[in-house]
């Protein structure tokens, strides 16, 4: 069987080879970097300030906003926020780590030709699964402490929660006291074990 050759697809008017120069190329630029819009109830409705990279500046923030929600800007205000002197917990012990400070926050506050209103913090917060993001961050917060290196020198609380519990019970008599023979349901002899010590003593 002879394989019958197919034409290549053809290729469009303003098609350019991988080698073509920047010039004749058309260039498309992703952001990457972050930016964040902050809740700022006291401000007012003309006024909004954002979490910016420490290399952004007003010209960029009022490009960013013109092209990409074509919002226009009047005045654009940045400072940069120095963050406190924190200290380091190795082992998640206070006291003795190395001192630093976190980088740097800058804020930019600029003002709008049309008014910005925040809407509403929302009741209900199932669609976002707020309860499942804390869960997830218990999950990982505990099993990053089991596997810490003085995990094993620490008592397990759930054990000692159930342990708690039942010596409670026990006290106040909802719960009668079983020898652990019974409790495991060994029901030994205890007649018999006794009067085969004795013949074994009389043996002897």
């Amino acid at each position: 069987m002879v394989r019958q050759f197919s034409k290549f697809p053809k290729k469009s008017a303003d098609w350019l080879p991988p080698s073509a120069p920047l010039s004749m190329r058309k260039q498309v630029y992703l952001p990457d970097f972050t930016i964040a819009l902050i809740r700022t109830p006291f401000l007012p409705p003309r006024y909004a300030s954002f979490y910016v990279p420490l290399n952004f500046n007003k010209l960029d923030m009022r490009d960013y906003l013109q092209r990409l929600y074509n919002v226009d800007v009047l005045a654009v205000r940045s400072f940069v926020e120095q963050q406190n002197v924190t200290r380091l917990r190795p082992l998640g012990k206070f006291g003795y780590g190395k001192l630093r400070r976190p980088v740097s926050k800058k804020k930019m506050t600029v003002e709008m030709k049309q008014p910005f209103v925040w809407p509403e913090n929302p009741t209900d917060m199932a669609p976002w699964e707020k309860d499942q993001f804390f869960k997830a961050a218990k999950y990982q917060s505990a099993l990053q402490d089991e596997q810490r290196p003085d995990a094993p020198m620490k008592a397990n609380k759930e054990e000692r929660e159930v342990f708690d519990d039942e010596a409670k019970k026990i006290l106040d008599g909802s719960k009668p006291w079983r020898p652990t023979w019974q409790a495991l349901g060994l029901s030994y002899d205890r007649a018999g074990l006794s009067a085969a010590k004795g013949s074994t003593s009389a043996r002897s």
